[in-house]
């Protein structure tokens, strides 16, 4: 642990969130409303639409319409790289497999009974301006260590950082909130939808530190 490595508690990374969210203009939440997952099909859900990978599927439908037309129309001038579409159709359709197996998982556990609230703040990745929510205990006030982090869906390019909650605020959690489980915060009333697991926090861990730092440099 290195000596300027001191700011770990809820009210410096606060101040780091808020900081971050004026640089971003993100000082209030972007949440667009969507369908409600406790009461519709998880795949009439926006956030689990995209976290299946939808859009993957309808670009592979539509390059396999085109190829079969081609095949058709110009049967004896085709580019080079159609024998390489059955590998590329395969490979995307095992991509978005995988994502609808985790929007499915994340529409179960986002219907379970709501679990513990805590306290969250929104920060970014210095390197890759990823969001993430990092996890406080309603006790402890501004001396609270964080808990445990969860990284959000964010994109596309044009409008990264749509669909984030507030920087600051508390969230319910649904699911299990142990390292690399499915967890999914409710936060007013409407989902935040994770890209990956949970992930606890260690402040005795070397690693975990690094992480948290790097959350929380200055722009």
């Amino acid at each position: 642990m290195t000596d300027d490595v001191t700011a770990v508690s809820h009210r410096e990374m606060a101040e780091a969130a808020t900081s971050q969210a004026a640089y971003r203009k993100l000082e209030k939440p972007t949440l667009r409303p969507e369908a409600d997952v406790r009461q519709v099909a998880w795949w009439r859900v926006r956030g689990l639409q995209r976290a299946a990978h939808a859009q993957t599927l309808l670009i592979v439908l539509v390059m396999d319409a085109m190829a079969i037309y081609a095949i058709q129309v110009y049967p004896d001038d085709l580019p080079v790289w159609f024998p390489t579409l059955p590998l590329i159709t395969l490979i995307g359709v095992g991509f978005v497999a995988i994502g609808v197996r985790r929007a499915w998982r994340m529409a179960r556990v986002a219907r379970r009974e709501p679990g513990q609230t805590v306290r969250y703040l929104l920060l970014h990745s210095y390197t890759s301006e990823a969001p993430w929510l990092v996890f406080f205990p309603l006790t402890g006030g501004k001396n609270a260590e964080p808990i445990g982090t969860l990284p959000l869906q964010y994109g596309p390019i044009r409008h990264r950082f749509r669909d984030l909650p507030a920087p600051i605020g508390e969230a319910t959690l649904c699911g299990d909130a142990t390292y690399r489980s499915v967890t999914v915060p409710w936060i007013d009333d409407q989902v935040a939808w994770p890209s990956h697991g949970y992930g606890e926090i260690d402040l005795d861990s070397a690693h975990d530190m690094r992480f948290v730092t790097e959350l929380i440099r200055p722009e």
